[in-house]
């Protein structure tokens, strides 16, 4: 547990938190083929990932440690703002078998790729106030004598325009402290088994409902925290505790039993919104999708692209007859700036240009989102335009006997002072300040336990690759001498004579440890637009930019950090020039043969970031961390 407590530590400056929530040993057979070749276990296990994992285990992002020796400098790979994607995820060589921070600061320069942070030498005047001596910032090309400890403020802005993206949504769901993976721990801010409250370490806990040395609650007290606890004591029923967040969406109010606010739920399917209906919370239009995913300047496109369907090859052709129009197939946009580490196709026309976005894999492009407006109290449902009748929510609200109305799940959501299910009996000792109470009782999903996964709290994101090296090389990244830095077909008859021109994603940039500089290598071209790859290396003379002027947003919640140690040495492969280790005293297990790998997740408020260690099958021995 040392290698996530010590990540987590270092993500805690960002108000991010990471938490272990799913561990797997594989000491029998590998799940994967684990290479020397980083690039290749990189895939093997990102495919595993998609494939197996995340059927099984909720989580967000999945890391693997290896004892496997990388070639040349490598000790790290993950490819940048994947975060939220099925490529969030990155290997790690267990380098500094002494000191468990060497693969936990790897680790956290991983995750900051996967979070869109580039290497602190690529980003114009960037600054870190810490001295490479010191051990500098976590995402610098190179590596000093000592561990870095802190972010800077160039990874504090990359990591600020990553998450106002619009894929960000894994990074908002907290996890559940019962899934967390190892004994429970008073002081770390997470309420877990045994516990009533949590409000960090003694030294650092600031609320008087709760003692911080036992995390029970203080004497007299009944709740500790919560949206409907205050100054210790449950509020009434009909206080609000959760605005609507837009047209789309309910009020919560408390119900005066529990401090938490109710499960947040939505308008009823169907509800008419500006420019459509809702669904499930949002107001799905396209217009606002097509800005979603190619950025400002971006507009639906003329209607006669929607006249035609593009294979997986960029080959256009008309959908169904020279004119049928297929509002709720193929998403097609005009304008704006294509992700970069998306591919797409472009069908050329007489009368305009028709953008559609590959989805990740290629095998498809963007639908139109589920619930658009097609027509006239019409929808897209299931790639088909039909009524609204499909959200089998007619009259819904009848049920609720004018107090209450239908919300997305077809339970009644009562109005302040009315209790479930059908809003017919009045509660006792009710807010009166209050308009409307939700007080329908609501499963609420359990989630489980991610094996080789974790959960941090924050907010929105995109996707991109780098990886970390020790020497230069010429694959696919981002050189870092710790960190290393790899490296038209026209329309069938029918419609409007289109021309196809098929756009191809950037390489996901990946960064590398090692004790010497590293060239950057050029970029890669794939199957689509091809981007660099940050490696890790060991400096180059010091040099120290001013300070960039954007900081990054404090998130809300924080978790005490758990037990760690002071900064070891700088991870070295063996032949390397290893450093002294230093004062830490780590605690190892019988050596052996294996690899680990662990998962990590992001949420939002303050981010928490699990982890799930695996044991594979190593070519050197490796470190137990239990």
């Amino acid at each position: 547990m040392e290698v996530v407590n010590h990540v987590d530590k270092l993500y805690q400056e960002l108000n991010f938190r990471v938490v272990l929530v799913g561990l797997e040993m594989w000491n029998q057979r590998d799940e994967i083929q684990v290479s020397s070749n980083p690039d290749t276990t990189l895939d093997n296990f990102l495919r595993w990932r998609t494939q197996r994992l995340a059927g099984r285990h909720q989580h967000d992002n999945a890391q693997l440690i290896t004892g496997v020796e990388f070639t040349g400098t490598t000790v790290g790979l993950a490819k940048v703002s994947a975060m939220c994607s099925q490529d969030s995820g990155a290997v790690n060589q267990d380098h500094n078998l002494e000191n468990p921070v060497g693969v936990a600061s790897t680790m956290a320069h991983e995750m900051g790729h996967n979070l869109g942070m580039d290497h602190d030498e690529n980003v114009q005047g960037c600054y870190c106030p810490v001295p490479r001596e010191g051990g500098g910032c976590i995402m610098a090309a190179s590596i000093g004598s000592k561990f870095p400890r802190m972010f800077s403020q160039c990874s504090r802005a990359d990591l600020e325009m990553f998450v106002e993206q619009p894929r960000t949504a894994c990074l908002a769901n907290a996890p559940d402290p019962s899934q967390m993976v190892g004994d429970p721990v008073c002081g770390n801010q997470f309420v877990e088994r045994g516990e009533q409250c949590d409000c960090g370490p003694p030294q650092a806990c600031r609320n008087p409902c709760c003692n911080a040395t036992t995390c029970q609650l203080a004497v007299g007290a009944h709740c500790a925290q919560g949206a409907c606890c205050r100054d210790c004591r449950v509020t009434p029923a009909g206080e609000l505790c959760r605005p609507p967040k837009d047209v789309c969406d309910l009020e919560e109010y408390c119900d005066g039993q529990r401090p938490v606010c109710p499960e947040d739920v939505f308008q009823e399917n169907g509800t008419p919104c500006p420019g459509g209906y809702c669904y499930n919370g949002v107001c799905p239009v396209l217009a606002q999708r097509c800005q979603d995913l190619w950025g400002p300047g971006s507009q639906v496109a003329e209607e006669t692209c929607y006249t035609y369907s593009i294979s997986p090859g960029c080959q256009g052709r008309p959908a169904h007859g020279s004119s049928r129009v297929d509002t709720c197939g193929t998403l097609y946009c005009e304008g704006g700036r294509k992700p970069p580490e998306r591919s797409s196709c472009t069908l050329t026309l007489r009368t305009g240009t028709c953008q559609a976005l590959a989805l990740e894999g290629g095998a498809a492009y963007e639908p139109v989102p589920e619930g658009t407006k097609c027509g006239e109290e019409r929808v897209c449902w299931k790639g088909l335009c039909r009524h609204l009748h499909v959200y089998r929510s007619i009259n819904c609200s009848a049920q609720c006997n004018n107090h209450g109305v239908c919300n997305h799940k077809g339970a009644c959501h009562c109005h302040p002072g009315w209790a479930p299910p059908h809003c017919t009996e009045l509660l006792p000792h009710v807010h009166t300040g209050s308009r409307s109470l939700l007080v329908g009782l609501l499963a609420s999903v359990v989630l489980l336990v991610a094996l080789l996964a974790g959960v941090v709290f924050y907010q929105k994101a995109w996707n991109r690759g780098s990886w970390r090296s020790s020497v230069p090389k010429t694959a696919k990244g981002l050189s870092n001498p710790l960190f290393h830095e790899g490296p038209s077909v026209p329309a069938r008859g029918g419609a409007p004579a289109a021309t196809t021109h098929p756009s191809q994603p950037t390489r996901p940039m990946v960064s590398r440890t090692t004790p010497k500089q590293l060239p950057r290598a050029p970029p890669v071209t794939m199957s689509n637009p091809p981007f660099t790859i940050p490696v890790y290396t060991r400096p180059p003379p010091d040099q120290l930019r001013p300070p960039s002027a954007k900081r990054l947003p404090e998130l809300k919640p924080k978790q005490g950090a758990k037990p760690t140690f002071p900064p070891p040495v700088p991870p070295v492969k063996p032949g390397a020039g290893r450093a002294t280790p230093g004062p830490v005293q780590v605690s190892l297990s019988p050596p052996g043969r294996w690899a680990a790998g662990r998962a990590v997740s992001l949420a939002g408020a303050l981010p928490r970031v699990t982890v799930h260690q695996v044991c594979v099958t190593p070519t050197c021995p490796c470190r137990d961390f239990s």
